[in-house]
This record gives C-alpha cells, sequence and structure tokens, in this order.
C-alpha cells in the first residue's frame, strides 16, 4: 500500500511539474504580449472578443470563472465595464496595466468633449495604454518579472523571451518613427478617439475625431466642423477601428469630403502583439502618403 501512494505521489508531483501557468487578460493586446513572454510555459486566454467595443462588453459566467482559476489575471484598469467587479474574482496574481510605473500615460485629452466624458466616467487615463509601443515594453517587463516570481526555475527563459520581444518591438518603433517623421502631412483624424498614444509616440497630429465619446453620436454642429477642418487641412483619410465605427456617419463625412475609411486594428484581431504595431503603421504611413 505504501509503495502504491508512493507512485502516486511521484506522479503528481511529475505531472504538476509541467502544468502550464494560466494566464486571463480581459483583451487580446495583452494576451499577445503575455504569449510572447510565456510561450509554452503558460496556458494564455483573453475575455473580451475583438470584433466588440470594450466599453460595452457584458462579462459571463464563464469569464468570472476563468478570472477565479487564473494564476495571473492581467487588465487595464480603465476602459473595462465594471472591472472591479471582475477583478474581486482573481484568487492570485494580478496586474492592472495602469498602475504600472514609468508607462506613458495620457491624461489630458486633446478634445474638450472626451475629457468631459471619461471624466464621468471616472477615468483618469486614457485605456488604450498598448497602442504605444514603448508601452508594450513596459507590460512585457512587469509579465517577465511577474512570471520569474511564480516560477523561478524558468527565469532564464522568460527572460530571454521578454529580451527578444523588447528588441523586435523596439525595431518595428524605430523603423515606423523614421517613415512616418518623412511625410509632409502628419494630419490625423479619426471616427473614435482610440489613438492619442498613437499618435504621441509617432508624432503625429490627431486633429479631431468624428464621435463624442463611448457610442456618443455626433451632433450636426460637430459634423459640420469635422468637415470645415478635413477642406481646410486638405485630409484624405479618416482612420477607424471596426469596433468604434457608426456607418452612417462615417459615410456623411465620406460623401461630403471624399475622404477614405481607412480601418486600422487595435486589438490584434488576427495579429500578434508586433504584427499588429507594425500593420497599423504601415497602413498609416500609406494612407498618409497620398
Amino acid at each position: 500500500m505504501r509503495f502504491f501512494y508512493g507512485v502516486i505521489l511521484t506522479l503528481f508531483i511529475f505531472f504538476n511539474s509541467f502544468a502550464q501557468i494560466k494566464i486571463t487578460t480581459t483583451i487580446k493586446p495583452l494576451a499577445e504580449i503575455a504569449k510572447a513572454i510565456a510561450d509554452n510555459k503558460a496556458k494564455v486566454t483573453y475575455i473580451i472578443p475583438t470584433n466588440v467595443s470594450i466599453h460595452t462588453y457584458e462579462y459571463k459566467l464563464s469569464d468570472i470563472q476563468a478570472v477565479y482559476t487564473s494564476d495571473i489575471f492581467i487588465f487595464i484598469g480603465t476602459g473595462e465595464p465594471d472591472i472591479y467587479s471582475l477583478e474581486k474574482n482573481a484568487r492570485k496574481e494580478k496586474i492592472n496595466v495602469s498602475k504600472i510605473k514609468g508607462l506613458h500615460k495620457i491624461t489630458e485629452f486633446e478634445f474638450k468633449e472626451e475629457h468631459e466624458h471619461h471624466k464621468h466616467l471616472g477615468e483618469n487615463i486614457h485605456p488604450a495604454l498598448w497602442l504605444d509601443p514603448y508601452n508594450g515594453i513596459k507590460i512585457g517587463e512587469v509579465i517577465y518579472k511577474k512570471l520569474s516570481e511564480i516560477d523561478p526555475d524558468n527565469r532564464d527563459f522568460y527572460k530571454k523571451n521578454f529580451e527578444s520581444f523588447k528588441k523586435d518591438v523596439e525595431k518595428i518603433y524605430k523603423e515606423g518613427k523614421e517613415k512616418i517623421s518623412s511625410l509632409k502631412n502628419r494630419y490625423f483624424i479619426s471616427y473614435h478617439y482610440a489613438w492619442p498614444y498613437f499618435t504621441k509616440a509617432f508624432n503625429l497630429i490627431y486633429l479631431d475625431v468624428i464621435e463624442l465619446g463611448h457610442g456618443r453620436e455626433p451632433t450636426p454642429k460637430h459634423l459640420i466642423e469635422v468637415i470645415k477642418k478635413i477642406k481646410k487641412f486638405n485630409i484624405k483619410n479618416i482612420f477607424a477601428a471596426k469596433q468604434f465605427y457608426n456607418k452612417r456617419y462615417g459615410e456623411f463625412v465620406k460623401r461630403n469630403t471624399g475622404v477614405n475609411i481607412v480601418f486600422l486594428d487595435p486589438f490584434c484581431e488576427n495579429l500578434s502583439y508586433t504584427e499588429m504595431l507594425k500593420f497599423n503603421i504601415d497602413k498609416v504611413y500609406k494612407a498618409l502618403k497620398r
């Protein structure tokens, strides 16, 4: 009997030593950063689908369960619906991205309407932190250190992956800045105010937005002002993300100005984090070069 229990214990220890760490994130960009660092040492999943607005998503019971059973729960800490009710279900490690020290954080918005809207929601930080490549690296560094704490045997593995991730992001960032800085026209108008980190990182001039807040329809007065700016600054493109786009108003502006609607990807829909950065840089550069 002792031999039997000894075998069971040995098998338990053996299989448990190969058990993957479970990481759950609210959004896919955070999951992609975590995957780059953890690789096959962790099972990484995300909660909010890439084809919906993160601001209006309703959590399911399976989402709560995923957070509860995770070794690490990673969330932005702003912009996600009722995030602190979800966070309470985390029983182990947590990373609140908005509280990471050293990040580039935007608390003053270009547009007064957006500033008032975020204040109304109780948000002091614009949530799209991951769209600044520097922030992506800092988030990766925190994930690497957290993984090293809970799995010290693989510290060197995580460090190597982080250094590789950092090198890739820095290369994309450097090349992107060089390309975009060569443009004569760096005026940027988007449908939704999703891109302040991206525009600041690449020295673009955020001229205006069509939507005046999460799902808030633009007023006729605001649409007229946007159309005037498009004509005044000779804007050829409006940048949008399908998660934050109302065709009715986008097409209205297009009909009255002749602009193109260029869709970017803020949520890594079918891409890794580094691929998403490069995709957006290339799309913006190509559009503004015309």
